[in-house]
């Protein structure tokens, strides 16, 4: 199988929406990762950590678009928001039951919407990478 036959079937692009979704739940679960990639002793540090979920939230829809997209399923960014917001919600609901955050529901909120953001701009993405309509 050459590469581009590979990266015309759904199961690649679901395989890597699974890698990425599983490798970004750890670190979204792990305090230490937090601390590390945005220190509490920046003054800007939780802006910096919403805009990276923003970030990799489009990394975990880039994947799950292409793969509904070649199934003929739905890839609007309304499709793809919807499902890594429910990716995100899942996390928050890991991280209370884990370690409780000191953040409020308010702030769970955001991130879920982060989450959306993230999925919409994917969704977007891959439909300009692959010139495909959403």
């Amino acid at each position: 199988m050459n590469f581009r036959a590979f990266f015309s079937r759904p199961a690649t692009w679901w395989g890597m929406a699974a890698i990425f979704s599983v490798v970004l739940l750890v670190a979204a679960i792990d305090n230490g990762v937090y601390e590390a990639t945005s220190p509490t002793s920046l003054s800007y540090h939780v802006l910096l950590r919403k805009l990276y979920s923003v970030i990799a939230f489009a990394v975990v829809g880039f994947p799950i678009a292409r793969a509904r997209r070649l199934t003929g399923r739905s890839a609007a960014a309304s499709s793809i928001g919807l499902i890594v917001a429910g990716y995100s919600a899942g996390i928050e609901v890991l991280q209370y039951f884990l370690d409780p955050p000191p953040e409020g529901l308010l702030s769970n909120v955001f991130d879920v919407a982060c989450g959306f953001f993230g999925g919409a701009i994917a969704a977007w993405a891959a439909s300009r990478f692959f010139k495909t309509r959403t």
